[in-house]
């Protein structure tokens, strides 16, 4: 096989960079590949650009190795070039949600056995405007925290880095809402929201089942909606998001599945901080639809994750 690694050399510790350079050489002393390209992130969109040009056949895989940035970028360059060539992720960023939900590995006896056996799986991306995300687009507080950590607090850091911001902001944290407008499908409604996520996979921000029925190949994305709350509901919450139990009878919260959407805020002027897979989004409304199966990915031959998500 023919490969190439798009390697983020910012993301994660040395400790992931050095575990890449071990699966290649792996990979080319098995003789499972007899040709890996490295190419290593120079800054934004430079992943994009050179996975964009790829042509159908030129590789057997793209391996993104970096945060949810990267794989973005690699997930849009490989759509946008047409070629279809399958993806594989070597999670070495901060959270990592959508790797992490679906078991990815990050070892080098895991991955380099995963590149063998070559199992692919057709996985749906969201589209917004002429953009795809991978595993969801959110708005309100939390995207405005993440968007404050430093490129260095989260590389040495990780997860860290995103508690110690969301601590810092606590003292001054408004649950000041923002009425939403949300049309889908053959409803439409309005909510005070205060926080939303559009996920593809059951993971978001470190919280592993924020979308407990979701799907990534049932070409459809799960909203979760929470709406005006108190202060003194903050912290319930959020213990019921991590336990999953949250979609059950919640009157802070809106559960639903949609394969199109389109959300605005009924009022003009008024602020609500988007992002797509961590990388900030701009402002509302936005529009987004799902592509169901646009992303061959190479997943581990066996595993207890994807029988979830599958």
């Amino acid at each position: 096989m023919k490969g190439m690694f798009v390697i983020n050399p910012t993301s994660g510790q040395q400790y992931n960079q050095q575990i890449v350079k071990t699966v290649i050489n792996r990979l080319l002393d098995e003789g499972v590949a007899e040709g890996l390209y490295m190419m290593h992130t120079s800054g934004k969109n430079s992943a994009y650009e050179a996975v964009s040009e790829l042509k159908p056949g030129e590789y057997d895989f793209v391996a993104a190795v970096g945060g949810d940035g990267t794989v973005s970028e690699v997930i849009n360059g490989i759509i946008d070039s047409g070629s279809e060539i399958p993806v594989a992720i070597y999670a070495a960023g901060t959270t990592n949600d959508f790797a992490t939900c679906l078991g990815l590995p990050r070892t080098v006896e895991k991955f380099v056995s995963m590149i063998k056996t070559f199992r692919t799986e057709s996985v749906d991306v969201g589209k917004v405007n002429d953009k795809y995300f991978l595993n969801v687009a959110a708005g309100g507080i939390l995207p405005e925290i993440a968007h404050k950590v430093s490129i260095n607090a989260k590389t040495y850091l990780g997860h860290t880095a995103y508690l110690l911001q969301g601590m810092r902001e606590l003292s001054t944290l408004s649950l000041d809402t923002v009425t939403l407008r949300y049309e889908m499908d053959n409803l439409t409604f309005e909510a005070d929201t205060f926080l939303f996520f559009l996920a593809n996979s059951r993971s978001v921000g470190g919280f592993s089942r924020v979308a407990p029925k979701a799907k990534i190949n049932d070409g459809k994305m799960d909203l979760c909606i929470i709406k005006n709350i108190a202060p003194i509901d903050l912290v319930p919450v959020f213990t019921q998001i991590q336990t999953g139990t949250h979609i059950k009878d919640n009157k802070n919260i809106t559960y639903l599945q949609t394969s199109k959407i389109k959300i605005s805020a009924v009022k003009d002027g008024s602020v609500f901080p988007i992002d797509f897979d961590g990388e900030d989004g701009g402002s509302l409304p936005i529009e987004i639809e799902v592509i169901p199966g646009a992303i061959n990915l190479l997943v581990p031959k066996e595993n207890r994750h994807l029988k979830k998500v599958l």
